[in-house]
């Protein structure tokens, strides 16, 4: 199975007044000829370029579509009838990209879709078609449809945007992973392993984004921890922790290390690693001593790391 990322974090996810979101389904709520939408507030990226949903329920007419458009797309129009914005549509399988002229066009492009299907959209940002414009891609089950269509990108990125055109339309979102144009690619796999890259002394919760230490905590050495399976970037270069439980201790730490960093360590003890600790509030960075840097956190408290790339 090809890894999967999911970016359902709280607050990850912007609505219209005519969708909803349930965990990874995306609703139809509105009436009548009113648009839903669902835009993934994370913007494509070199690492995280291409998502899929799955239609699980196809509803009256099944007009449903997937794409990406910038930031400020508007959350009652499907995607790729407004500017700044290309969308593959289910129930025709046409192509609807809203050109530099200033029309919305839809052609035809693929087959269409219905439950059971999965449909993807990517954005190649390996191949050079021209300063400031990108390549998207859309795939059906897996396997590419059509060739790679050309648009400008905007400033702020493209995101992800879902719509859905009729009443009890229903899909589920399988995730984002990073695909080239003309790869086939199998179910994606959302297992914690998807998530961690490598991990010790802790035990991956729900849909293995919680962790549980569960160490015997008797030394030093009886360190949890787990390690991301990507890395930040100018797009993607900050992220957060909530501390359910504060435990016994509250030796709670959030940083950034290095791929071959040993599991038996916290965040900032040792060479390539910083990190910033719950239970004192003090930052370490490559030594085992640290220095005074924050307030500490405890059960409800938001900790974040990021990098602060130059423009």
């Amino acid at each position: 199975m090809d890894v999967a990322v999911k970016l359902h974090t709280k607050q990850r996810y912007c609505t219209g007044r005519n969708s909803e979101v349930d965990g990874d389904i995306f609703k139809f709520k509105g009436e009548g000829d009113a648009v839903g939408v669902v835009k993934i507030l994370e913007p494509t990226s070199p690492m995280l370029n291409y998502y899929e949903y799955e239609i699980i329920d196809r509803g009256e007419k099944c007009a449903i579509g997937i794409g990406v458009g910038e930031k400020g797309y508007p959350l009652d129009r499907m995607p790729g009838w407004n500017a700044h914005s290309i969308g593959y549509h289910a129930d025709d399988g046409r192509l609807f990209h809203h050109d530099e002229c200033g029309s919305a066009f839809g052609k035809p492009f693929g087959p269409t879709s219905t439950v059971g299907d999965r449909m993807g959209c990517g954005v190649d940002f390996d191949t050079d078609v021209g300063y400031g414009y990108v390549n998207v891609f859309f795939t059906r089950n897996g396997e590419q449809v059509g060739e790679p269509i050309k648009m400008k990108r905007p400033l702020h990125g493209l995101y992800p945007i879902v719509g859905m055109y009729s009443v009890g339309e229903k899909v589920c979102y399988l995730g984002h992973s990073r695909r080239l144009p003309y790869t086939v690619m199998q179910p994606m796999d959302t297992s914690p392993w998807s998530v961690w890259l490598r991990s010790n002394g802790v035990r991956f919760l729900d849909d293995g984004l919680t962790l549980e230490y569960c160490g015997e905590g008797l030394e030093a050495r009886d360190i949890g921890i787990a390690q991301a399976n990507f890395r930040l970037d100018c797009l993607n270069h900050y992220f957060e922790m909530e501390i359910l439980s504060a435990g016994k201790e509250g030796c709670m730490a959030i940083g950034l290390a290095k791929s071959t960093y040993p599991l038996h360590r916290h965040p900032g003890w040792d060479e390539g690693s910083a990190g910033y600790h719950a239970d004192n509030g003090q930052l370490y960075k490559e030594v085992g001593e640290g220095k005074p840097f924050g307030p500490t956190c405890t059960e409800g408290d938001r900790m974040g790391c990021g990098i602060l790339f130059p423009d």
